[in-house]
């Protein structure tokens, strides 16, 4: 079934009509009326009689055949069964108001697992529970019982009803926008953020989508829905849970299990979302993305203000997003002087120096001379405007109105965009009015308005380079992706060995979860990492044999089934000179293994050791490692390594799978990587080693399902080498989830 039954629905049941005015049963059977549905509507309750003009239906029994969309305000208990009958009715779809289910602890839960089951079974789409309804305003279907919301272009993906009627009311308050279709999400127990914002994306209703995430049960169904749509509608996402309080808190309000925050971050942005921080920002964000677009190539920022004071600030909060401002051309800045005189300053930002005061016409001429400007793809304009004829004088207000039809004329004609930072919103203003009317997005705060104007600047940017590696970018299964196909086949095309890796079948007949070091290098080494030789070492007498054979200085390290820190055992020994060094150093390391297993209850062994040459002191240490994240899948992580990765967290995530110049980029997000472009002394680095060894770990994560983690810590990075240091792989437990967590690569919980 397609979800334009339950979005776009020509027939609606009300299940539990109430004639209780308080009640949501009988709020939405008065909203379809209100809201002017022009489809046939039911209403269920097992009094009968009739109510608001609709003859009650005793129960669904009694419903005709093949209606749409199911809206159920009744308890949570009856939820599954009701479900259960609209399937037998043809009901495609049901949205399930009630609270009580996995949000509320086990109980819930297991009620829960029992509605999706239901839905399963009947062939009824479930949208919720414990959800705020639906609204597709231009069609006037009102589950939710909004009053006073004006029609549009924005459609809202919500998990808060509060979140969902501040926005409403903010963008009918504030703009020219207005509504399309909001839905609230609930716990998603079947139709989630995925799928709807895939069907938003072809809904000619939808100009843009704002959502507000607490859990996402599927997050790489969401990221491959937002990688189509978002070259074609912006996406705005606020996204709560950030912090670890916070996500106890969507645990309580949702149900949701939540997963590291930074590592969703990281998608949405490869996905081309727009991730806001503060609600003040998102219908803004939306509105300019909406409204406006970038010059030809994404084009830089411009300022225009009448005052030094804001035009300083906007010049700090750009350069802190990362938003480039224009290298305005002679040509221009000649033109500026002619029309703002010679207090003017010309060079970006530029500053008209009271010139408006006596004449707000200058405002359209400077904009003029902005829009004609090559490097000028977006006009941020700050401070008076708007306000000068309730400054000033009254006689301005007819001046600043014709002003301003200019202004939304001029970079409408131009193919850029304008966004307008007014001291003067919440007055009556009719410049400022005429600007909402012409599109153009009018913003009270200056950090607002620079950040709407920095993401619009980079949403040209995107557009313009968008058709780049799109196809491995698709965070689904995708033919044209090999890495997305775990079949023999794929495996062959990438030269990896099919099936399981003898190191995973070695550890499973173990009953271990995590790899020894050998097995990890053995699997990362078929996948592509290249390690330095290394040899078992299993009495002291072996020890003392290889000092004798190797021509330099080595290091001992434990080699155990059981035990994975080997530093924490004191299973690590450096630079052993002689064999008689070595011999004492084995016979040391097995020591402090067997009293270490003792102390943490570990299995008894047999230990052995991994023998490998000194290496010199690297130019920089790095970190690369991969999990399989619960909502994301596959997940690669590149940071600054060594012994204080935790403290620092300098760390870097993509969701995978990716390009080489994909990695490349993520060092580049690094504070490490200024090690590598030669400082102090140091040799210049070539970062195709690197790259070349994420590539390698995200293989072997993307290749075998079994692999639920790999961490590389130390790599060691040299001028035109790398070489890993240590290597940790952990499989999935038995029952298909992962093994133990590793701290290093977590990231801060959702």
């Amino acid at each position: 079934m397609t979800l334009a039954r339950i979005f776009e629905p020509r027939s609606i049941v009300v299940v539990g009509a109430s004639t209780d005015p308080g009640k949501r049963g009988h709020q939405i059977l008065r909203a379809l009326g209100e809201s002017g549905y022009a489809g046939q509507v039911h209403a269920v309750n097992p009094a009968g009689g009739t109510l608001l003009g609709h003859a009650l239906l005793r129960s669904l029994e009694e419903l005709p055949e093949g209606v749409d969309l199911a809206v159920l305000c009744t308890p949570a208990a009856t939820a599954p069964g009701l479900v259960r009958a609209c399937g037998e009715r043809g009901v495609g779809g049901a949205v399930v108001l009630a609270v009580g289910f996995g949000e509320s602890g086990p109980e819930g839960a297991r009620l829960e697992a029992e509605l999706a089951a239901a839905g399963r079974d009947s062939g009824v789409r479930v949208i919720g529970p414990n959800t705020s309804g639906l609204l597709n305003l231009p069609r006037g279907v009102n589950l939710i019982g909004a009053r006073g919301v004006r029609p549009g272009g924005i459609a809202l993906l919500v998990q808060s009803g509060n979140i969902a009627l501040g926005l409403m009311n903010e963008i009918t308050r504030r703009s020219a926008l207005g509504i399309s279709i909001c839905c609230g999400l609930g716990n998603e127990v079947d139709v989630g953020f995925g799928e709807v914002l895939e069907f938003l994306g072809g809904h000619e209703g939808t100009t843009g989508v704002i959502a507000h995430v607490e859990g996402c049960k599927d997050g790489r169904a969401l990221l491959s829905a937002a990688r189509a749509v978002t070259p074609h509608k912006p996406v705005v996402v606020v996204k709560s849970g950030r912090t670890a309080r916070g996500a106890e808190a969507a645990v309580s309000h949702t149900g949701a299990v939540a997963g590291p925050y930074d590592r969703l971050r990281a998608g949405l942005a490869q996905a081309g979302v727009v991730e806001a921080v503060r609600t003040d920002e998102l219908s803004h964000i939306a509105e300019t993305l909406v409204s406006q677009v970038s010059g030809p190539g994404g084009g830089r920022i411009a300022i225009l203000s009448d005052g030094g004071g804001q035009n300083t600030l906007a010049v700090d909060f750009l350069g802190e997003l990362g938003a480039p401002l224009a290298e305005l051309g002679e040509a221009t800045m000649s033109v500026l002087r002619t029309h703002l005189g010679p207090a003017a300053a010309v060079r970006n930002p530029v500053d008209v120096a009271g010139a408006a005061d006596s004449d707000p016409g200058a405002f359209p001429r400077a904009l003029k001379a902005l829009a004609a400007d090559p490097a000028v793809g977006v006009v941020l304009v700050v401070g008076l405007f708007g306000g000068y004829g309730i400054r000033f004088s009254e006689q301005f207000v007819g001046i600043e109105t014709a002003a301003a039809d200019d202004m939304a004329a001029t970079m409408r004609h131009a193919g850029k965009g304008l966004v307008v930072q007014s001291l003067y919103t919440a007055m009556d203003s009719k410049p400022l009015d005429a600007l909402r009317q012409a599109g153009v997005p009018v913003i009270e705060s200056l950090e607002v308005a620079c950040r709407a104007v920095a993401e619009l600047q980079r949403r040209g940017n995107r557009r313009a380079h968008r058709g780049d590696g799109r196809a491995r970018h698709d965070f689904r299964r995708d033919s044209a992706d090999p890495f997305a196909d775990s079949s023999p086949a794929a495996a062959q095309s990438l030269s990896i060995a099919p099936a399981r890796h003898q190191s995973i079948i070695a550890a499973r007949s173990d009953g271990r979860t995590t790899l020894t070091e050998l097995e990890a290098r053995a699997i990362l080494g078929d996948s592509g990492l290249a390690f330095e030789p290394t040899e078992v070492i299993r009495s002291g007498e072996e020890a003392a044999e290889q000092a004798v054979r190797a021509p330099y200085s080595v290091a001992l390290k434990l080699l155990s089934k059981h035990i994975t820190h080997k530093s924490d055992a004191r299973g690590v020994v450096l630079d052993i000179p002689t064999p008689e060094e070595a011999r004492t150093a084995f016979e040391s390391i097995v020591a402090n293994a067997r009293s270490y297993a003792r102390a943490h209850g570990l299995p008894r062994e047999q230990y052995a050791a991994l023998a490998l040459p000194m290496l010199p002191k690297p130019i920089a240490e790095f970190l690369i490692g991969a999990c399989r994240d619960p909502q994301l899948g596959p997940v690669l992580t590149v940071g600054a390594g060594g012994v204080w990765v935790e403290v620092f967290r300098d760390v870097v995530h993509r969701v995978l799978p990716v390009t080489d110049a994909e990695i490349a980029s993520m060092l580049a997000e690094l504070k490490a990587n200024a090690l590598l472009a030669g400082t102090r002394g140091r040799p210049a680095v070539r970062t195709g080693p690197i790259v070349a060894a994420a590539s390698a770990v995200a293989q072997s994560l993307l290749h075998w399902d079994d692999i639920a983690e790999v961490e590389v810590n130390p790599l060691f990075v040299y001028e035109d080498r790398v070489v890993p240091v240590d290597a940790r792989v952990v499989l999935t437990n038995d029952r298909g989830g992962a093994g133990p967590p590793r701290a290093t690569t977590a990231a801060t919980p959702l």
